[in-house]
């Protein structure tokens, strides 16, 4: 009954469950830090990312046969190799862009998600070097992705984010006594570099409303100075524009 034992089936199948089991602890590592800090993209999608890759991998490592022949081309003999366990593995990292833009949203002026993107794309790249036998590759990359997340991500909090205030977007409504037209124009213009959507509309032969959307790095408060001294003002609103 023991001869009818295929030990090389065996050492097989448990190489490829070691190979899987790997990628799920691997995948563990920054799955977890994404799901601590309330991601798009938590535990489970990155450790299913690291497993799919993984499985592919050793789908194109096993499961395809691959052929050799020797082939003669002009007048040297050449190995030809059919059926290129490479191909399926090639295209995980092409498959995994349509995840990862899932999880980047934008959010006015801003981009959220991409690092939680990026994760994904390491994680496919792990579960891709579980599945081919590069171990010591995987654990390293696992590892830097989790020191990448936590290390530098206290960098940027620390020292970088201080020095660093993002553009936010503004809409602008404001009704005015005709009088008013140069007034507030040139605050306007002197006051913002980025205007868009800028628009004035006349209304009754004696009122002005202007509409217009901003780009800057002022607050709220900041930007309403700009106009309170304009006695000629019936009416302003501010408020965060999100396209």
């Amino acid at each position: 009954m023991l001869e009818n034992i295929n030990l090389e089936s065996i050492n097989t199948n448990l190489i490829i469950l070691f190979r899987i089991s790997l990628a799920i602890i691997l995948a563990f590592i920054p799955g977890i830090e994404r799901e601590l800090t309330g991601k798009f993209a938590g535990l489970r999608t990155h450790i299913l990312v690291c497993v799919g890759a993984c499985v592919f991998t050793i789908l194109s490592v096993y499961g395809f046969e691959t052929q050799s022949q020797v082939v003669e081309y002009n007048g040297t003999i050449r190995p030809f190799i059919q059926n290129d366990p490479a191909r399926i593995a090639a295209q995980v990292i092409t498959g995994i862009g349509f995840i990862g833009a899932g999880t980047v949203m934008r959010h006015g002026s801003n981009v959220f998600g991409i690092t939680t993107a990026a994760t994904l794309w390491m994680c496919a790249a792990i579960g891709m070097s579980c599945g081919c036998g590069e171990y010591m590759t995987a654990i390293i990359a696992s590892l830097a992705t989790l020191i990448v997340l936590i290390v530098i991500r206290r960098l940027e909090k620390n020292f970088l984010s201080k020095r660093k205030i993002s553009y936010r977007d503004f809409e602008i409504s404001i009704n005015a006594s005709l009088e008013a037209c140069d007034n507030i124009e040139l605050v306007f213009e002197n006051s913002f570099k980025k205007i868009f959507k800028f628009n004035k509309k006349l209304i009754n032969h004696k009122e002005l409303r202007y509409s217009a959307v901003v780009s800057t790095k002022k607050t709220l408060k900041e930007i309403n100075d700009y106009f309170k001294n304009l006695n000629c003002i019936e009416s302003i609103e501010i408020r965060e524009y999100y396209e």
